[in-house]
């Protein structure tokens, strides 16, 4: 057994059907795969590397496009126009860059961040046409209040999965009645939409990804950990976050699990081209549901499968990031 495999058997930690009666009950279907990436951002740096080259960016990471769906956070608009927001950074990704988020597999993103308003309110709007013109679907943000709150439901083999997404911080607007914006990271309205989508639908499964935390802090406050606790009490099924731009432990908290941080992913707003991160995978099976991380290198703004020792050393890195919760993926 090659070492990713033993990898993920070791870490996969799901509830297992009753062996002696196997014989008489009908074989188990495939589960519904879900895989969770942090911030990615093909601009700046990116862009100035990989102009001509970005179709390699994820041609080595199999496992990204096999999932049922795939999500991370787009830290960025995507547009050529707009007016710059006062802030001391600003990115943009250029349209042209689309193809390698399909072409890679990722076929859902999370537009609620404290980026996607750096270019105003024609760079939010413009974003939401091109991501709507090559499939790929977002939450988060909208044209207005309603559309930010809206959720992404899908129906993967037969299971009900809906997707929700906030920002918290003062770079970029909450929508209003009107007006294009973010979903507010408010508690009380977080805990209305988990409920309004579980109502009538008790078995679908919520996932809320909420851009928060401070940055290159390797675990969460607080105040986040009973913010990710009241939405697993309210009915979330799994909270994934990002903005650090550094891997922070995943928790199991109840019946559901909380992915404090995943760091970033291709991200090219600063010049650091090479270095490690993971992806979060969740698996909905007929005999229960199953986490495993899956180490990832970035190499030149190349992503692959992190290969022997280094996966280990990763792994390792995140069991003990992930030690200071009752309860973890790592744990079980």
């Amino acid at each position: 057994m090659s070492v990713l495999p033993l990898i993920l058997w070791l870490l996969c930690a799901s509830a297992s059907a009753d062996t002696s009666s196997r014989a008489s009950v009908p074989p188990l279907q495939p589960p519904v795969t879900l895989r969770f990436a942090g911030d990615v951002l093909l601009a700046s740096h990116y862009e100035a590397q990989m102009w001509d080259s970005s179709g390699a960016t994820f041609r080595g990471l199999y496992r990204l496009g096999g999932a049922d769906a795939t999500v991370v956070n787009l830290e960025c608009p995507v547009t050529t126009r707009g007016m710059r927001f006062p802030k001391p950074y600003n990115f943009r990704m250029h349209p042209r860059f689309l193809p390698t988020l399909t072409g890679g597999g990722i076929d859902m993103v999370s537009i609620a961040n404290n980026h996607i308003y750096d270019y105003g309110p024609r760079g939010l709007l413009d974003t939401i046409s091109y991501l709507d013109s090559v499939g790929v679907r977002h939450v988060g943000a909208g044209r207005n209040i309603v559309e930010a709150h809206r959720p992404v439901i899908d129906t993967l083999r037969g299971r009900e999965v809906a997707f929700l997404a906030y920002y918290g911080g003062s770079e970029a607007p909450g929508a209003g009645k009107s007006s294009p914006g973010v979903a507010r990271r408010d508690l009380a309205e977080v805990c209305r939409d988990i409920r309004s989508l579980k109502d009538g639908a008790s078995s679908r499964y919520i996932v809320v990804m909420l851009h928060w935390g401070t940055e290159r802090a390797t675990s969460p406050d607080r105040a986040q950990i009973a913010f990710a606790h009241a939405l697993i009490d309210a009915g979330a099924d799994a909270v994934v976050g990002h903005h650090p731009h550094v891997l922070q432990g995943i928790e199991r908290y109840g019946r559901g699990v909380i992915a404090y941080s995943l760091g970033n992913f291709v991200f090219g707003g600063n010049d650091r081209d090479t270095y490690d991160t993971g992806i979060f995978e969740i698996r909905l099976g007929d005999a229960g549901v199953g986490y495993a991380f899956i180490p990832v290198r970035i190499d030149r703004w190349r992503a692959s499968i992190l290969p022997g020792a280094d996966s280990l050393r990763l792994i390792g890195s995140m069991r003990k990031l992930s030690s200071s919760f009752p309860k973890s993926i790592f744990t079980n």
